[in-house]
């Protein structure tokens, strides 16, 4: 595919994240894409390292988000790029933690790469000590 299909892929991407559109998101993957979530995250069981398959990773973006953020939130994509066969962006997400409605703002950085015209593998990379300290903070986990 060419930089401006993988480009408006990595765009469509944060739009259906957005609206939690399952659908629109395992549409993005190929069957048996590949997540790579930061290892701190993989060591607290929050995700397996890696996450595999189209259809596992639109549920993780979906349902099993809600476990962490509210349903509303916004993904702005500050720093994008993409060529023919990858593809990184900077992105601002905007929400409020699903336990204690806390506000939960924090820049995460993601790095693709494509497939036939669509996601084959992500690396997510995150303030993840930011981001623990409030979880950690939430109700019920003190």
């Amino acid at each position: 595919m060419s930089a401006t299909s993988n480009r408006r892929l990595i765009e469509d991407h944060f739009a259906a994240k957005d609206r939690l559109d399952r659908a629109v998101l395992e549409a993005q993957f190929t069957a048996d894409a590949k997540w790579w979530p930061p290892l701190s995250g993989a060591q607290r069981g929050l995700a397996a390292r890696p996450a595999e398959g189209g259809q596992k990773l639109a549920e993780m973006l979906t349902t099993l988000s809600l476990h962490l953020y509210a349903p509303v939130r916004s993904w702005t994509i500050e720093l994008l790029t993409a060529d023919e066969h990858a593809g990184a962006a900077q992105v601002w997400l905007s929400t409020t933690l699903a336990s204690s409605g806390a506000p939960y703002d924090n820049v995460y950085v993601y790095f693709f790469r494509f497939a036939d015209g669509k996601i084959a593998e992500v690396w997510e990379h995150l303030d993840t000590a930011y981001a623990f300290a409030l979880f950690d903070r939430a109700p019920g986990r003190q």
